[in-house]
């Protein structure tokens, strides 16, 4: 089983959230993207247990996202 997981980074927050694209229900934050992804491995299977009576194995297919804006650009001579 593969889920794919869309990690976002919120720059009002300054967090990082997780949300799985299927029908999992995942949603999780945290300050680093690196920890996020732990809290995902830790979480995803007991949310697959739970919402579909999946124990096997897992891919996890993390997507991640982050918009930053740039007040002006500078060009280089």
């Amino acid at each position: 089983m593969t889920c794919i997981i869309t990690c976002t980074f919120d720059n009002e927050s300054q967090r990082w959230t997780a949300a799985s694209e299927d029908k999992y229900g995942l949603v999780l934050e945290s300050n680093s993207l690196e920890a996020l992804m732990e809290r995902v491995k830790i979480a995803m299977p007991d949310m697959l247990e739970f919402t579909c009576n999946y124990t096997g194995p897992v891919n996890l297919h993390f997507k991640a996202e982050r918009i930053t804006q740039l007040d002006a650009l500078e060009v280089a001579v």
